[in-house]
């Protein structure tokens, strides 16, 4: 009985050491894990044209997308179709990000059939209603704020073509991506 216990203890103190040693020890630079990788991998992303697809054919409806960004730089563009076994909550989402400004240059797009409409923002979030070119209205606002936490996103949503498009940016980058740059970029969907 001691020498299974003596050899449990020996087993065990191996194990913490080596286990010790394995968190020590950083990646070399060959090693590092690429910026996209857990997106793929654990969100579900795809790259924009399979997802795209992926949607048009789940909504029998082509996305058309804006040919206009907003004025910041982006390493990525990442995009999903979330299908929740129907059509009523399901989306196209579009992220561009940069992995070298951290989360400030965070651009999103969903897109959805405008028969199953997001209320985003929410009327208590809206601070302005604009007229697109092709007259539809455009609503501009912010997304909630959670407990003493203020707005995270500037949100811009209208309709097109008959889809709903909810644009949203990071509000630390709201001096180079206005309301007006949102509402250039919706008119340059055609």
């Amino acid at each position: 009985m001691i020498k299974r216990v003596s050899l449990l203890i020996i087993v065990f103190t191996f194990m913490i050491g080596s286990t010790t040693y394995a968190y020590n020890e950083k990646p070399s630079s060959d090693e590092r894990v690429p910026f996209e990788k857990m997106y793929f991998e654990y969100g579900g992303y795809k790259t924009v044209e399979d997802a795209l697809s992926e949607c048009n054919r789940h909504f029998r409806k082509k996305i058309t997308l804006p040919f206009k960004l907003p004025p910041i730089p982006f390493t990525h563009q990442l995009a999903r179709c979330n299908q929740h076994g129907g059509v009523v909550n399901d989306y196209f989402e579009i992220e561009y990000l940069n992995e070298l400004q951290g989360s400030n240059n965070h651009y999103m797009i969903w897109v959805n059939p405008s028969g199953h409409r997001k209320g985003f923002p929410r009327k208590s979030n809206v601070i302005r209603i604009y007229e697109l070119e092709n007259g539809e209205k455009a609503v501009y606002g912010t997304t909630p704020t959670l407990g003493d936490r203020p707005p995270a996103f500037d949100v811009l949503r209208f309709e097109k073509n008959g889809l709903q498009y909810i644009l949203s940016v990071d509000k630390r980058v709201e001096d180079k991506v206005t309301a007006y740059v949102l509402v250039d970029i919706a008119n340059s969907i055609k």
